[in-house]
């Protein structure tokens, strides 16, 4: 099944901006964790799971991108090197 140019790029568009405030999560949870109070080991772990969540988002919306990208039509089937046997 293929998708609309649209369709694409929202789904990019909303992968980047997911992907944004998953590091911006992360980097909060970064901080939380030099604080006094709280777990500080389990904070570590939630910023890095949540940058690692990030940082897959974007790279997503990359590949999205660039599925945008018009190329040139490559036909698979070629009928006259058949005739040649």
């Amino acid at each position: 099944m293929r998708l609309s140019r649209p369709r694409v790029l929202l789904r990019a568009v909303l992968l980047l901006v997911g992907g944004a405030f998953m590091l911006v999560r992360a980097w909060q949870a970064w901080d939380g964790a030099r604080t006094p109070g709280g777990d500080p080991v389990l904070l570590q772990r939630i910023a890095l799971v949540e940058a690692l969540v990030g940082v897959l988002a974007l790279v997503a919306a990359g590949v999205a991108l660039l599925s945008l990208r018009r190329r040139r039509r490559t036909h698979t089937l070629r009928l006259d090197d058949l005739d040649r046997r």
